[in-house]
């Protein structure tokens, strides 16, 4: 019965945020972004589990700002802090696992808000993640990547040799380095990702290629606290919320003329012009009903000229359910996902970690 009435009667965000909008610990930049947000059309695409886990999220900012941001929200993003197997087994397979391992390293440090157990396993995944970045090409770039961000804000971090490790920061550079595979980036290039999260990847690829073109496209918090993120990473940039704009021609050139725009869900329809060399979405879209999906799908056609995207192989949106539709499962080898005819795929490999997560990339004729 009690499972019943969530369905009938699901949390919604919105109610939260007008009882406790006034208060003080919420800066005018937030206020700004979630009241535009509950008013958009963006706020209508979302699932049953982001108002839940938004309305945690939003506690702790109440609660803390963003100081905490590590060790209470990012989870919800992309920072592990257990595994199975089959997430682990391409980082094990890239090397020999009989290999000693010759660094100075804290493999027992006790991380904030973790407990000892907890703490072992983020950091024997850092280790790991560190051990394969070595073999990568991409492994010159760890000291572009700052550790005010990627080991800031109370997120976990273990010191290996001279480097602060995280695994959001060895992450984002096999990210990079798979997106450059796909499609070869530079500084004339403008890129769209959706999705981003805490911005990790945006200031990875940023501190790599400075003078790239990068617009966000996410909701809030994730969007606030990417916003936060590239101002105080990048404050020589001009970085702009665009979130108000509904004029087509205003947000193409407002996005043209700034080094970092932040947009809702709903504005990539309004994009008519192929402004986008690439558009990118990591770890997000199996999280996303097969109508959201298929909005996306449409709508990239229009403005992006490639697009490249990291998922499970294999999985069950539990968002996506209500009480008169079933949970949807998401099985890209089955076609669930719906790519548009005239994409061409030149990309797809698994990824290291998680290693049963797949990357994917088009070019859109």
């Amino acid at each position: 019965m009690k499972n019943i009435l969530k369905k009938i009667f699901p949390l919604r965000f919105k109610d939260y945020w007008d009882m406790h909008k006034n208060s003080k610990n919420y800066d005018e930049s937030l206020k700004f972004i979630t009241e535009n947000f509950i008013n958009s059309k963006s706020y209508k695409f979302v699932s049953n589990q982001w108002h839940l886990l938004n309305i945690n999220d939003f506690k702790s900012i109440k609660n803390n700002g963003l100081k905490k941001y590590g060790s209470e929200i990012s989870t919800h993003y992309f920072t592990f802090l257990d595994y199975e197997d089959e997430h682990i087994k391409n980082l094990y397979n890239n090397f020999n696992n009989n290999k000693l391992i010759d660094h100075r390293v804290n493999i027992f440090k006790k991380q904030k808000n973790l407990n000892f157990k907890t703490s072992v396993t983020y950091n024997m995944l850092c280790l790991l993640l560190f051990e394969n970045l070595k073999l990568s090409k991409c492994f010159k770039y760890l000291k572009n990547l700052d550790d005010k961000t990627y080991c800031g804000f109370e997120h976990p971090f273990i010191q290996i040799d001279d480097y602060k490790i995280s695994s959001d920061k060895i992450i984002s550079l096999f990210d990079f380095e798979k997106i450059n595979a796909f499609y070869n980036l530079n500084e004339k290039n403008k890129v769209l990702e959706i999705g981003a999260g805490s911005g990790r990847l945006c200031e990875c690829i940023l501190s790599i290629i400075p003078n790239i073109n990068y617009t966000i496209c996410d909701i809030p918090p994730s969007i606030y606290v990417a916003y936060e993120r590239m101002k105080f990473r990048f404050p020589q940039k001009k970085i702009k919320l665009l979130i108000d704009i509904n004029n087509s021609k205003e947000l193409t050139e407002e996005i043209e003329k700034n080094d970092i725009s932040f947009i809702f869900p709903h504005q990539v329809e309004i994009i008519k012009k192929k402004i986008f060399d690439l558009g990118i979405a990591i770890d997000c879209f199996h999280e996303m009903d097969k109508k959201t999906l298929k909005y996306y799908f449409d709508n990239l056609n229009h403005n992006t000229k490639n697009f490249y995207f990291s998922i499970w192989k294999k999985t069950k949106n539990w968002g996506s359910g209500s009480l008169f539709k079933k949970t949807e499962n998401l099985d890209f080898e089955k076609g669930d996902y719906s790519i548009p005819k005239n994409w061409q795929k030149v990309h797809q490999k698994d990824l290291e970690f998680p290693s049963n997560q797949i990357s994917i990339g088009y070019k859109i004729e």
